[in-house]
């Protein structure tokens, strides 16, 4: 029997008869990984990058707890080092912006020296410029990831004691249809104009590299409602056209959720295949993107969730339905998000029953 031959595709990518393999290697430890032969190149190049950091971090826990922490220069200088390790990732544009606003307050400080007190002043500064809460949760979230990264999971990151201000119960407010059919046909053209959206006559207009790959997605998650992490998880052989179902993988863990498919969202599948727009994207980028086509500013395009869920309490989805739909695991969580909409849906039902007793 021959042995297989290898052709190398990418760095730590190889092709052979079976399929693709993607391997990482750090230090004497090597990992690695088989892909189906149609996974996008940017798919294995994110799981290179993520093992990568993760064999890095496994490295760095082999050391002494109690071991102190070698001052390896100022923060500046170790967030830099940090962001080799998200290369890859697809959060890494928005983990980035999020690193880079510590730099004005600590940047030049050892990161060693860094304390609470400065953490804490960092906040205060961010609420009085009128930073949300949910901004400065994932503003310490990636302080804590780049302490533990760089020097183990045991790290003791400078959070300790610091209240972080909890962000405002969720309000769904669905997008009004005008308003997605408007930026549909926008990213549909591929251009954008003096006042970032739709045609121009007199304007030289501007085209983008991405505008079928954002329509396409656009489109998914204004049909279907899924989170954009469960978008970037479908692979080819989730969904069947033929049977019109999409088997949507978890984004927040746990099984694979049937969802049968309309006939809109048929039609965004379709342009989704046709584009080739598997795999990861940055929503940050996406969000922008948007934007540029007519969203409204201020107005998360997370709302297209809402919007899908709104629209379906008030055609007469049941509670337990939308919560299939959703995929949330427990029906709190999706009574929590939709209680005025339900509470408004009780209202009319009950209006609905006169005894005429006078």
């Amino acid at each position: 029997m021959k042995p297989r031959r290898r052709v190398r595709v990418a760095r730590g990518i190889y092709r052979d008869q079976y399929g693709v393999a993607a391997t990482v290697k750090v230090g004497r430890i090597q990992r690695e990984q088989r892909f189906a032969p149609d996974t996008p190149l940017e798919t294995m190049k994110g799981w290179q990058a993520r093992t990568r950091a993760d064999l890095m971090e496994d490295r760095d826990e082999t050391h002494a707890i109690d071991e102190p922490v070698p001052e390896r220069g100022t923060f500046a200088s170790d967030l830099r080092r940090y962001l080799k390790k998200l290369e890859g990732r697809a959060s890494y544009k928005s983990d980035r912006s999020h690193l880079s606003a510590w730099l004005p307050l600590i940047g030049w400080m050892k990161r060693t020296a860094i304390r609470p007190s400065h953490v804490r002043a960092a906040f205060s500064a961010w609420l009085t410029a009128g930073k949300s809460a949910r901004t400065i949760r994932h503003r310490r979230r990636v302080l804590r990831e780049l302490y533990q990264a760089l020097d183990g999971a045991h790290a003791r990151p400078p959070i300790k004691g610091v209240k972080v201000p909890k962000p405002e119960d969720p309000h769904p407010t669905p997008v009004p249809i005008d308003t997605i059919r408007k930026v549909a046909a926008s990213l549909k053209k591929g251009k954008t104009g003096e006042k970032r959206h739709g045609p121009k006559r007199t304007l030289a207009f501007v085209q983008y590299a991405e505008p079928a790959k954002a329509r396409a997605r656009f489109l998914v998650r204004a049909t279907t409602g899924q989170r954009p992490s469960q978008i970037m998880r479908a692979k080819p052989a989730d969904v069947d056209l033929k049977r019109r179902i999409w088997f949507v993988r978890a984004g927040k863990g746990g099984h694979a959720i049937p969802l049968p498919l309309t006939r809109d969202m048929v039609h965004a599948w379709k342009a989704f295949a046709s584009a080739d727009a598997w795999g990861a994207f940055d929503s940050r980028s996406f969000s922008k993107t948007l934007r540029r086509h007519g969203w409204p500013t201020g107005v998360r395009p997370y709302n297209l969730r809402h919007t899908f869920a709104i629209d379906h309490l008030l055609a007469g989805t049941s509670i337990g339905d939308l919560q299939g739909l959703l995929g949330h695991r427990q029906i709190e969580t999706t009574r929590k998000h939709y209680a005025p909409v339900l509470l408004a849906l009780l209202t009319k039902t009950v209006g609905r029953r006169k005894l005429k007793l006078a």
